[in-house]
């Protein structure tokens, strides 16, 4: 950390740094953190939900809310193996957090749609249909934690010290690329 202090009255200027680690290793911590077991009942929503929704009749509702959860499922479980092997830490100029906002907003949209038009179906399709409001329920819960987030200009996986004027924080900062 470096230091400049003014004589002519301008404000005191910290750099920040990021804290990494340069290995991929698995994080055991992480499933019993609240973003793993997010993503865990995430992926178990959407397969559960996927297998139900196969003992319904083959039409174009069945098929949209199998895309939807499916698609959920594998873009989840990349993001947990992506998060507990600390992946996402080792590409930290991604906005990583963004990135799972956009998604969870999507997402939670693509649930609540999908599992309104199982409701049509009765039956089978309605047991699909709650775990589709569950799904879209916690989507909704993550983007909201990921918009927090954000706002408050966290990293998404490491550690970093932000840096400060006179002693008040501040939130922006530059990357730079060293070749």
């Amino acid at each position: 950390m470096q230091s400049y202090q003014s004589t002519s009255g301008a404000p005191t200027t910290t750099t920040t740094t990021s804290l990494v680690t340069p290995i991929i290793w698995f994080d055991k911590e992480y499933l019993n953190s609240n973003e793993g077991l997010l993503k865990i009942v995430v992926i178990i929503l959407s397969l559960a939900s996927f297998i139900v929704a196969q003992f319904g009749p083959n039409n174009g509702r069945v098929g949209f809310y199998c895309f939807t959860s499916m698609s959920a499922f594998w873009i989840s479980l990349t993001l947990f193996g992506l998060y507990a092997f600390h992946v996402v830490e080792k590409m930290y100029t991604f906005p990583w957090i963004l990135g799972e906002f956009g998604y969870s907003i999507i997402w939670a949209t693509f649930y609540f749609v999908a599992s309104l038009l199982m409701l049509i179906g009765g039956g089978v399709q309605t047991v699909a249909a709650i775990f589709g409001f569950f799904a879209c329920t916690i989507f909704g819960y993550e983007a909201k934690r990921n918009y927090i987030r954000h706002q408050n200009n966290e990293i998404a996986q490491g550690e970093r010290n932000p840096p400060t004027i006179n002693g008040l924080k501040t939130f922006k900062f530059c990357v730079y690329f060293i070749e």
